[in-house]
This record gives C-alpha cells, structure tokens and sequence, in this order.
C-alpha cells in the first residue's frame, strides 16, 4: 500500500483545500493529512484562523478523499510522522517549492499546484474586512503595538506618520525593520488613508 502524507491549517475550507486533497490522494492508495493545532499555527505566525480545531478537524474528515486525519503540532513531526506511518510520499501544495526537499531522504516529495483564485487569506479578506490602521510615532510603544497588532484577526497597520525627522536614529532604525508599512508625510494624508489610528508618540 502506497500511503501519502499531507499538512496544512484548511482555514475556512474550500474547494481549493479538496482540489490538493485530491490530487494528494490519486498519488496512492491511503491518504493521512495532518491538521495543523491552533497553537502550532501561532508559533509559525498564523494568528488570523477563522475556524476552531475542531471545526476544521470536521471539514477535513468529512472530504471523501481522506483516509486518516492526525494532529500536527509541532516542529519536526512530519519527519517522524514518515517513518511511523511508513510513507511513501510527502505531498504538499507548491508555495512550498523545495522547503520540504531535505525530507526525500525518507520518502517521495511531490508538490502540488495549487487552484489559481482561492485562498483561505482571500476568504478571510472577504468575510471579515480589515480595519486599516494609521500608527503615529516610532518609538518602543509602536514597537510594541505593531507586534500585538499581528495577533488580531482583522486589523491590518497600513500607514506610518512620524513627527520626527527621518534623519534621527531611532526614525531609521524603525524604518529599516518596517519596511512593508508606507510612510506618509502629513496627519491630514494619514487620516485620509486609514479608518483609525494608533498614537504612540508623546
């Protein structure tokens, strides 16, 4: 018996999750998918899930596809989950080109293509609208803010404004770690782009 192993989080499950699961499955005769646990999924930065555990469990479960469904949660299972399942191949969606290539040592790895036009990020974005967030100020407070920022599911800093000169060396410090988040040069320019703001300058 041919057994395949798959991995992922299948937040807001979609026809895109069994378009993989299906094409995971025709590669043998026994398909195990790993359901990525809450906790795991925060520690590898994945902090905006919609669905429960329990729910996405379910979901998984109930694709015709799937044969087993294991818990992964935590780094290094999928190497030990090979060798205890005796698997033949480790398949995977192909945003994951050659990350998992380390692992043919052990079994087959095949990448997937992915179904153009759908994500669980996509899905997201539709059913829950971000809050776009202005941040004023550089110092250790916004610091702090854009990290917890990142454990809320629908606020999104967008934009930058900073009273200090771009010169000074906390300014560029700041700047050089942040590089995705625009900088604006007036208030008036920020409130026009954001639909609140975080003050963290004196």
């Amino acid at each position: 018996m041919r057994k395949v192993i798959t991995y992922g989080v299948f937040d807001l499950f979609h026809h895109g999750h069994s378009n993989l699961l299906k094409h995971a499955k025709e590669l043998g005769d026994y398909l195990i998918v790993g359901v990525t646990t809450d906790q795991y999924a925060y520690h590898r930065g994945k902090y905006c899930l919609v669905d429960s555990l329990e729910k996405r469990l379910q979901n998984v479960r109930s694709c015709p596809y799937v044969d087993e469904v294991i818990l992964e949660d935590h780094d290094g299972q999928k190497s030990e989950d090979i060798g205890k399942y005796g698997i033949s191949i480790f398949a995977i969606g192909d945003d994951w080109l050659g990350k998992f290539d380390f692992l043919k040592a052990s079994c087959q790895v095949v990448y997937l293509k992915r179904t153009p036009g759908i994500s669980s990020t996509q899905l997201r974005g539709i059913r829950y609208p971000h809050l776009s967030m202005g941040l004023i100020g550089c110092g250790r407070i916004a610091e702090r803010f854009l990290q917890e920022a990142g454990y809320v599911r629908d606020v999104q800093v967008t934009s930058l404004y900073h009273p200090a000169p771009d010169t000074s060396e906390s300014v560029m410090r700041f700047l050089s770690r942040h590089t995705s988040i625009p900088k604006v040069r007036s208030l008036d320019k920020l409130f026009d782009q954001v639909d609140a703001v975080y003050i963290a300058s004196p």
